[in-house]
């Protein structure tokens, strides 16, 4: 499976910081910073002194390695989901052409951003929780 920097055709020696959450794909907390020495030297003087000394509780600790080693063992899942997110996103540009709503995001993301263009906010607002009404099954 392809990195973000192979995706994007981005040689990694020219990003200057890579960042990981564990929170929403592996239901944890933490995540990781790494990039060139004066841009992690920065944020260690910058930083929260927290943020680098607390530990990640053996718990959540356990829960990212196993969902790591299940993303490693099972990688149909991402082929599912990218099917997936492209037949949502495409299905959302269909259904709102012609619309003032607005799909802005990729088609590989599971999450789709929708905007609705007026002038009036209130008559967006109004639109955007009519939509939700209409979509929100819980």
């Amino acid at each position: 499976m392809p990195r973000v920097t192979e995706h994007y055709g981005v040689d990694v020696v020219d990003v200057d910081m890579i960042m990981a959450s564990l929170e929403n794909a592996l239901a944890s907390t933490g995540g990781f910073c790494a990039g060139r020495s004066f841009v992690v030297g920065h944020q260690r003087l910058s930083g929260l002194g927290y943020c680098f000394s607390a530990s990640l509780p053996p718990l959540l600790a356990t829960a990212a390695s196993e969902g790591l080693r299940i993303m490693d063992a099972e990688p149909e899942r991402f082929r599912r989901l990218r099917a997936n997110c492209k037949v949502l996103h495409v299905g959302l540009l269909e259904a709102f052409k012609g619309t003032k709503f607005e799909v802005n995001c990729s088609e590989f993301s599971p999450i789709q951003h929708v905007y609705y263009r007026d002038d009036d906010r209130e008559v967006m607002e109004k639109k955007l929780n009519e939509l939700v009404d209409q979509v929100s099954y819980f």
